[in-house]
This record gives C-alpha cells, structure tokens and sequence, in this order.
C-alpha cells in the first residue's frame, strides 16, 4: 500500500513536472518570436537638446527650508527620546513600588 501510495506521487510529480518545463518552453518561444518584431529606438544626438539646470532662488529657498527641517526633526527626536528615557524610568519605579509592598 505504502509502495504504491509513493508511485502514484511520484508519477504525478513527474506528470506535473513535464507540464511545466513544456509551458515554459512555449513562454520562452513566444518571447523571443516577440524580440524580433520590436523595433529599436535610434535617438539622433544631434537634434538633442541640452538643458542647463541654473542655481535659483526657488531652489536656495528650498534648500534652506529642508535643512531647517531637517534640524527640527532631529531635535523632536532627541526630546522623543528622553521622554523614553523618562517613562522608562517611571515603568522600573513602580516595579520596585509594587515589589516592597
């Protein structure tokens, strides 16, 4: 009984086996029957353009705000992290509060 229990899985590992390997094959054709009809881009460097990104206020004011932010996110963090630091302290003492009595 056990014997045949682990043919029958195994035929239909196999069975399943060639199924896949066989969609696969037909998935890889079709791509490449598909590569051949795509056409490539041929980009003419001479007609191209070149723009010139100019430092402007727009951008100075930008930058200036982001740093501030960025000192500000800091500074939250670091008050973040003391208020932690504080409950954490809170936490051990009723601990011990509780541990005495």
């Amino acid at each position: 009984m056990v014997i045949q229990s682990l043919f029958v899985i195994t035929l239909v590992i196999g069975v399943f086996y060639l199924i896949m390997t066989s969609l696969n094959k037909g998935a890889l054709e079709f791509v490449e029957a598909n590569k051949s009809t795509k056409q490539k881009l041929k980009v003419d460097e001479s007609k191209t353009q070149k723009v010139e990104v100019k430092e402007s206020k727009v951008k100075k004011d930008k930058a200036k705000t982001i740093k501030k932010l960025s000192n500000e996110l800091e500074e939250i963090k670091k008050k973040a992290e003391d208020v932690k630091e504080k409950v954490k302290k809170k936490k051990k003492k009723k601990k011990k509060n509780m541990r005495r009595d």
